[in-house]
């Protein structure tokens, strides 16, 4: 029988293995924790996309209203484009609305639920040039309650000028 010599080079230690799964593990731990993370941060990026849309959106329906002169000269403004006041820090009655997921405008009571809610406010851009209008549009994640101006997801606005 022949005899097998002792060699420090057959195999890992107890504590050599033990070290390389503390590694290991400690490793894995960190990119699932990074993986967990880069999950989030899609969603938040895909809501954060919604609501400036739901933004710009707005923002087009504004642009799309009348504020031009007639043929004599006299200033057509669209009733939605009054300078009012709607505050972005409050929901306030015809300056409010409720975005579903798809961004069509929902009532809160409805089934389909709303994920926004929207708040603008149209003012002109000085007391004495009524002819330029600045359009500001807010979105906010539903509800928004009494959430101030710092908690919008996206906020755009934009200057209106009236052409002949």
């Amino acid at each position: 029988m022949q005899r097998i010599r002792h060699s420090n080079h057959d195999g890992f230690t107890l504590i050599e293995t033990m070290v390389a799964t503390g590694i290991l593990v400690t490793a894995l731990a960190g990119l699932a924790h990074l993986l967990a993370l880069s999950v989030q941060t899609t969603r938040d990026a895909g809501s954060q996309a919604a609501a400036l849309s739901a933004a710009a959106d707005k923002i087009e329906v504004f642009r799309s209203l009348p504020f031009t002169f007639d043929p004599v000269g006299a200033p057509i403004t669209d009733p939605a484009l009054a300078v009012a006041g709607g505050g972005l820090d409050h929901d306030t009655d015809g300056f409010t609305d409720h975005v579903d997921a798809g961004g069509a405008v929902v009532a809160p009571e409805s089934g389909a639920g709303p994920v926004f809610t929207r708040r603008w406010r149209v003012s002109a851009l000085d007391l004495y040039v009524p002819e330029a209008l600045v359009i500001e549009v807010c979105v906010f994640r539903w509800p928004a309650g009494g959430l101030p101006l710092r908690a919008a997801v996206a906020c755009l606005a934009t200057v209106r000028v009236r052409q002949p």
